[in-house]
């Protein structure tokens, strides 16, 4: 049987290439090289905490809500960007294919790509804000129908398409998200591991809090790609023969941190952008993970952890006194607070805690 979709909105856009269109894909979005001194992104603030009075240690946030980084205060709008550059790149290429005598003068046969992808909102809104910007090709976002109306209001006024359906009534693979956002002959991006989400999606992200040198860094768990970009540049930084130059951290030092997940226990958690039923695009399993402990390529307490509800919340309070969060963002803190308070935190450690920021 056929999971149905509700078309909720659906914005206007040329469905074939012109030139106008490839001059605004390839020259209107900058480009940028892995150049800390031309950084691609501004460096969100770390915030050292003291949690002592509370019961806890002192823990260093990495802050994503902050507005002069991240235009829709989550750390959802570096992907975002990434995204986007697969515009730029498009139009690029089709320049170069022109110049080398490989496409002839005419476009027009050629579809403009439409992009799908399953969201809870934040990604769906800073994809939005960038897309719009830059006159992109609106992205195809299919929504759970069991969104609050509160947030379903937001993302209708959103520059995207919109598709509902109940993502808990089965698994959805590429083809079936593509078939409910009316995308047959598009690309379906939750999916697509060309683009190497797990590398480019939060790269610089990844680089800047290397270089505050941490033993351990706690972060929500959702999608899997955040933790996965973590896992593939300490990988990198010890297998690349040449060292990236954003990395200023001692290598050694990097491939020691261990990088902690921290997920909701509960399936209806207030943290709600971190729970779901499925999650069949998740590159690193309890295999991977367990296969670069024992090559040392992370700290030996890297890993997922489910955290419960009590802590989430704790979290959260804790968190909302010096910066701008949400529940699913205090999810790195939770697992803090909970293996500090089973007594598996060293306190001469120094501890990272990513804070993805404030969304919908």
């Amino acid at each position: 049987m056929q999971t149905e979709t509700l078309v909720l909105k659906e914005i206007e856009y040329p469905d074939r290439m012109s030139w106008d269109l490839v001059d605004r894909f390839a020259d209107e979005m900058p480009s940028y090289d892995n150049d800390p001194s031309n950084p691609e992104w501004r460096a969100t603030p770390v915030i050292p905490i003291d949690l002592r009075s509370e019961g806890y240690g002192i823990v260093h946030v990495k802050d994503e809500s902050d507005k002069r980084s991240n235009p829709t205060q989550t750390i959802k709008d570096r992907a975002a960007w990434e995204i986007a550059t697969l515009y730029r790149d498009f139009g690029r290429g089709l320049y170069l294919k022109r110049k080398s005598g490989s496409l002839n003068g005419d476009v027009g046969s050629i579809p403009v790509p439409r992009l799908s992808l399953i969201t809870a909102g934040n990604v769906g809104r800073a994809i939005s804000h960038v897309f719009n910007r830059y006159g992109l090709p609106p992205m195809k976002l299919l929504l759970d129908s069991s969104l609050s109306t509160e947030r379903l209001d937001i993302l209708k006024g959103l520059y995207a398409d919109l598709y509902m359906v109940n993502l808990d009534e089965r698994l959805l693979l590429p083809h079936d998200i593509k078939r409910l956002t009316n995308n047959a002959d598009g690309v379906d991006i939750t999916s697509v591991m060309a683009i190497e989400p797990q590398a480019v999606f939060y790269d610089w992200h990844v680089h800047e809090a290397f270089n505050e040198s941490p033993d351990e860094i706690y972060l929500p768990y959702g999608s899997g790609r955040l933790f996965e970009n973590y896992l593939t540049w300490q990988e990198r930084a010890l297998r690349n023969q040449r060292q990236d130059p954003r990395l200023m951290a001692d290598i050694g030092k990097v491939i020691g941190m261990s990088i902690l997940g921290g997920e909701p226990a509960k399936r209806d958690s207030l943290a709600n952008k971190l729970t779901k039923s499925f999650n069949p695009f998740v590159l690193f399993d309890d295999q991977d993970i367990a296969a670069m402990k024992s090559f040392s390529f992370t700290g030996r307490n890297t890993g997922i952890y489910q955290v419960p509800e009590e802590r989430i919340i704790e979290a959260y309070q804790l968190l909302s006194r010096h910066m701008d969060t949400e529940y699913s963002s205090s999810a790195g803190l939770a697992l803090y607070l909970q293996r500090f308070s089973e007594g598996k935190v060293d306190t001469k450690n120094k501890v990272l805690v990513v804070n993805t920021g404030k969304g919908i």
